[in-house]
């Protein structure tokens, strides 16, 4: 199964956890509300990024019994 996984960044150092998506839309939701702290970009259109964080989605073919999160 093809699915989207948010890789996320910290200081130069991946995070440990996993958090897959079927959706690759719904994933760079996340990325970007993680990348530039914002919980609602429709009423604060100013997109700064948070230093020190990288966030962002990669395809994997993973198995039907994973996890997701949408």
């Amino acid at each position: 199964m093809m699915l989207f996984l948010l890789v996320v960044i910290v200081n130069g150092e991946p995070i440990k956890d996993q958090f897959f998506y079927r959706d690759i839309a719904r994933c760079n939701i996340f990325a970007r509300y993680i990348e530039t702290g914002k919980v609602d970009l429709v009423r604060d259109r100013r997109v700064q990024k948070q230093e020190n964080i990288t966030a962002y989605c990669i395809p994997k073919r993973m198995p039907r019994n994973t996890q997701t999160w949408d």
